[in-house]
């Protein structure tokens, strides 16, 4: 008479531990586990929600397969109550990415993410999982060109309600519609 009872779980506790080395060497942080180092994302698609203390780690980076002219917006963001996700998108304006980094602020300045994007580009994807300071909160987006100190504020698009500022709130995914001042 065989014992497959200790076998069949032997095997399952293997292949348990197995996927979560594989998680862990391919760069995916199991839930629940605090990301203590910025990861910098392959592409324009990738999540680039970075601050400076640990965070909950998104699910999965995603890999780009972009063509500087035209990348592909990524076509699902989580969409989890207690954060918010946004986008940067060029789309409304007509105009396209020149290369430096984007970065979305609250309008008081507290850093929200960035996004580096090369000329030609027009969204940034989705970027998901941000953890803002309010219910709702209004926010800029800020250029920075490679090698310069200088600083552009990108024109908003569809602003909030009587001011200059794009908007992003808890719970919902919102395009910013920039293009150049």
């Amino acid at each position: 008479m065989k014992r497959t009872g200790p076998t069949l779980l032997a095997l399952t506790g293997f292949m348990l531990i197995l996927a979560l080395w594989v998680q862990n060497v391919n760069g995916i942080t199991p839930p629940g586990q605090a990301v203590t180092e910025p990861r910098f994302p392959a592409g324009p698609d990738a999540p680039a929600g970075i601050t400076p203390t640990p965070t909950l780690a998104p699910t999965a980076v995603p890999t780009a397969t972009a063509t500087p002219s035209s990348p592909p917006p990524s076509s699902s963001p989580q969409n989890d109550p207690n954060t918010s996700c946004l986008r940067i998108n060029f789309e409304v304006s007509g105009h396209f990415a020149r290369e430096g980094l984007y970065e979305v602020r609250e309008a008081h300045g507290r850093f929200l993410t960035s996004w580096y994007a090369y000329d030609g580009w027009q969204d940034s994807g989705w970027i998901d999982q941000l953890l803002i300071s309010f219910d709702a909160v209004h926010v800029e987006v800020l250029y920075y060109p490679p090698e310069s100190d200088s600083v552009v504020t990108m024109a908003m698009y569809n602003p909030a309600p009587d001011t200059p500022y794009g908007w992003v709130a808890r719970g919902m995914c919102h395009a910013l519609e920039v293009g150049w001042p």
